[in-house]
């Protein structure tokens, strides 16, 4: 993923990156080794740079089965802010699964803030936020 732009809110970051296969979205990631105020800008990353790391939602507060297609929408500007439809491929306990999404080949995991109980290929609508840990 390459930085596109970057949004500080303290140890918080919101940053717009385009995938390899030319997806533009927003992540969400703590630094947690810098501090910034509104307008501050960081030290640690730049536009350009490039972030790996693999992706996850977060933060689920809303999710039902569904018999819809796969998809994958961010609605709010400058926001980790997704909605999208997956399809479950591992339940790895209550509150987790991985599962196959329309962002990316490869099944990503999906943390849910209440149990869940979802089971292998369950199509689900979920509502959460857009996670990465660089390194």
């Amino acid at each position: 993923m390459m930085i596109q732009k970057i949004t500080v809110d303290g140890y918080e970051r919101f940053v717009e990156v385009n995938t390899i296969d030319n997806k533009k979205l927003i992540v969400h990631y703590i630094e947690y080794s810098e501090f910034l105020n509104a307008n501050e800008k960081t030290k640690i990353r730049n536009i350009g740079d490039k972030l790996n790391s693999e992706i996850r939602i977060d933060l689920v507060s809303i999710s039902y089965t569904t018999n819809d297609e796969l998809y994958f929408l961010q609605e709010i500007a400058n926001s980790s802010s997704v909605k999208a439809v997956v399809e479950v491929k591992e339940v790895v306990d209550e509150y987790t699964i991985l599962a196959k999404t329309s962002l990316c080949d490869e099944a990503i995991l999906i943390e849910f803030e209440d149990e869940m109980s979802y089971q292998q290929n369950d199509r689900v609508y979920i509502e959460g936020s857009l996670e990465i840990d660089p390194v």
